[in-house]
């Protein structure tokens, strides 16, 4: 990506790795849209920290995020025509109210929610599936 921006002389900075946990706070509070794009994402918690920022979220729509930003973000198809057009769609909101959205969502997902939809989870009965014999097995 690096190479891609550098070559087309895009106004990009890569932070890297950004260990400040005030400094990353920062920049998550400061950007106007917080892209995930992952298809494989799960729980999707670097999105959620961004709302929690009060930076909506544009998201792969076929992640699980879709659930966890609500009507406070907006879902993409995986190609970027799609996520520009999201970005866009957001963007079209007012200020206050996208990031005042963003930050309520994320309000609705703090630890001991988390926690207790986890383990909710992991107290689910599972279903048995009968053992199936390969082909040819004796």
């Amino acid at each position: 990506m690096e190479k891609r921006a550098q070559e087309r002389d895009l106004p990009v900075t890569f932070l890297g790795h950004v260990a400040d946990r005030s400094l990353l706070g920062a920049l998550q509070a400061s950007a106007d849209i917080c892209l995930a794009p992952g298809p494989a994402e799960t729980f999707g918690l670097a999105a959620l920290e961004a709302m929690a920022c009060g930076t909506p979220v544009v998201a792969s729509a076929s992640s699980a995020l879709p659930e966890v930003i609500g009507s406070a973000g907006a879902t993409a198809a995986d190609n970027g025509d799609a996520f520009a057009d999201a970005v866009e769609m957001l963007l079209d909101r007012p200020e206050r109210e996208r990031r005042e959205a963003a930050r309520a969502r994320a309000e609705c997902f703090g630890w001991g929610t988390a926690v207790d939809a986890f383990l909710t989870a992991h107290e689910a009965a599972v279903p048995v599936r009968p053992f199936a014999r390969a082909e040819g097995a004796a």
